[in-house]
């Protein structure tokens, strides 16, 4: 799987990294728990800390564009991001 660091940008207020990526692959798109793994080794950072907002895929196309929010501690991600992202990222619902 290919990785390229989009655009990335600080948000001292809210204590993350907004960060936009795009990855190629073979086959189904990537999970999030995959694409969480894939961030956190690049940026190194911890997993937990990393919450996938959205995967768009095109139609036919091996790429995706990632939107994720990477939070400076876990706890403030848990104040800040909504219940249903938090969920997702963390296998409560289908990817």
């Amino acid at each position: 799987m290919e990785f390229e660091l989009v655009k990335r940008r600080e948000n001292p207020l809210l204590q993350r990294e907004e960060v936009v990526a795009r990855i190629k692959f073979k086959g189904g798109t990537p999970s999030r728990r995959e694409i969480r793994e894939i961030l956190a080794r690049q940026l190194g950072k911890a997993p937990s800390n990393i919450f996938i907002r959205r995967i768009s895929t095109e139609y036919g196309k091996e790429e995706a564009t990632v939107m994720a929010m990477v939070y400076h501690s876990r706890a403030m991600a848990l104040m800040i991001e909504p219940k249903h992202i938090i969920r997702r990222n963390e296998g409560g619902e289908a990817s």
